[in-house]
């Protein structure tokens, strides 16, 4: 049994580490699908990022699991993605 999510995305976390602590830049989580300008926003916080090195992202996204799908249940889940996903997606 393992978890299933859907492409749509709720929210983008862009944050680093100092000192084993997590540093969270930019965060935002909406109520329905990001837009094309949310989206624009968190790639624009991005690339006025002095120090790019160490930066990772987290999407948030509709989750289920087998037992979910069959009682009809979906949560909301913080989801990483690599750099790349993110210029993908996000780079509009």
């Amino acid at each position: 049994m393992g978890i299933y999510s859907s492409d749509s995305i709720f929210g983008i976390k862009i944050y680093n580490f100092n000192d084993d602590f997590s540093n969270t830049l930019f965060e935002e989580k909406y109520d329905e699908i990001i837009s094309h300008e949310q989206m624009k926003e968190a790639y624009l916080f991005y690339t006025e990022l002095n120090d790019k090195n160490n930066i990772f992202f987290k999407v948030y996204i509709d989750c289920s699991s087998a037992l979910d799908l069959y009682h009809n249940k979906k949560y909301m889940n913080w989801c990483s993605i690599s750099l790349n996903a993110f210029l993908e997606k996000f780079g509009i």
